[in-house]
């Protein structure tokens, strides 16, 4: 499962006006410019949780889907 893709929503610290980020966009540390005010959004993975988080659940999905196959579903 691809979850690099997922888009995200977030507040303008500035603004409050409702953005959208791709996962990957914040496990990259990408720059958003804010819909709302055109200021420069700097996305930050703290402590690359986001980062871990996907790692986990792509290794939840892999192994469920091991699962599946040993009981031959």
């Amino acid at each position: 499962m691809n979850l690099e893709g997922v888009e995200i929503s977030f507040n303008c610290p500035d603004c409050g006006f409702i953005n959208t980020a791709t996962v990957n966009d914040a496990i990259n540390g990408s720059s958003i410019i804010c819909v709302g005010c055109l200021k420069t959004i700097q996305l930050v993975d703290g402590d690359s949780n986001t980062k871990r988080a996907v790692y986990e659940v792509n290794q939840a999905f892999n192994d469920l889907g091991k699962a599946f196959k040993k009981h031959g579903h």
